[in-house]
């Protein structure tokens, strides 16, 4: 079993719905916000990667927003992360994804799929690459007039839906959270 370790209760909510069973999702106790450094990240996750082997898991994944941490830009976040790593003596293997800015972005990967299923989204939207813009203020451009997007109530709504290959396609930072995931045995 794998086990995934998240960001905020509005992560947490959007994987647990994603993957009712199967994978173990904790959310962080660690330190969050735009001044964390990617090693503080990785360090305080000992924890939650301690309680993931606890419940049975052989491997786990640290998914955690960029969002310009530490005035980082994606690739030098994500290289410090994966450094830090390998440099932690986990209990078991671990490894790192990051949606290029925010989770929203990985739902926006698929908007058109979305914004067919989902009422509250407006119709006729294009897909295009949402990669490294502000996720949450796309997705709210794209509700209808008098709807306010709540990432704890509509992330679990929005996330099961996305299809895999065409986030693939439109999101690389989802690609690579696939290509980890699966390659540790998560199915999707």
């Amino acid at each position: 079993m794998i086990g995934l370790i998240v960001d905020g209760a509005g992560d947490y909510a959007a994987f647990r719905a994603r993957w009712p069973k199967g994978v173990r999702v904790l959310k962080t106790d660690g330190p969050r916000g735009h001044t964390v450094l990617p090693e503080a990240i990785v360090s305080s996750a000992a924890k939650q990667v301690a309680i993931l082997k606890a419940l049975g898991c052989t491997a786990a994944i640290i998914v955690t927003d960029s969002e310009d941490r530490a005035g980082l830009r994606y690739a030098e976040f994500l290289k410090r992360l994966e450094r830090s790593v390998e440099s932690t003596r986990f209990e078991l293997s671990v490894a790192i994804a990051s949606p290029n800015m925010m989770i929203e972005n990985w739902y926006l990967a698929d908007i058109e799929c979305l914004c067919k299923h989902k009422k509250f989204l407006k119709r006729g939207v294009r897909q295009r690459c949402f990669e490294g813009r502000h996720g949450k203020k796309e997705l709210r451009r794209l509700f209808l007039k008098g709807i306010s997007y709540n990432e704890v109530d509509h992330g679990p709504e929005l996330f099961p839906l996305i299809r895999e290959s065409v986030a693939e396609t439109n999101s690389p930072s989802f690609r690579h959270f696939a290509a980890i995931a699966r390659g540790r045995g998560m199915r999707f």
